[in-house]
């Protein structure tokens, strides 16, 4: 008897992913070996895509993974980075507060008197 219940999965095909996601994917940021990754990544841009444009969100990613390619998928101490996706999302959600000027810098505040 065949198990109906694992091939009413099997052939169903898979939502494409996220237009960021496969730019990540073509540069060589990140692998396609396993489904479950890309997903967080393509919800990660779905959801930033809600609170930025998608212009800055671009910007915010190029400039990231230009980085972290660059130190060799470092940290800014040297160490290897053990959960990329976790970093990423650290990094890209960071930048976007910086470059929409959503940080408060209060040394910009303080009275020279």
């Amino acid at each position: 008897m065949k198990d109906t219940k694992i091939d009413r999965y099997i052939d169903k095909t898979l939502p494409n992913h996220h237009y960021i996601t496969l730019e990540l994917l073509r540069r060589n940021f990140i692998s396609g070996e396993s489904d479950f990754d890309l997903y967080l990544y393509d919800a990660l841009f779905e959801e930033l895509l809600l609170r930025y444009d998608f212009k800055t969100v671009i910007v915010a990613t190029n400039y990231v993974a230009t980085r972290v390619k660059q130190q060799q998928f470092c940290s800014e101490d040297g160490a290897k980075i053990e959960n990329l996706y976790a970093y990423f999302r650290s990094s890209i959600t960071f930048n976007l507060r910086k470059i929409t000027n959503q940080i408060d810098f209060d040394w910009l505040n303080d009275d020279y008197d």
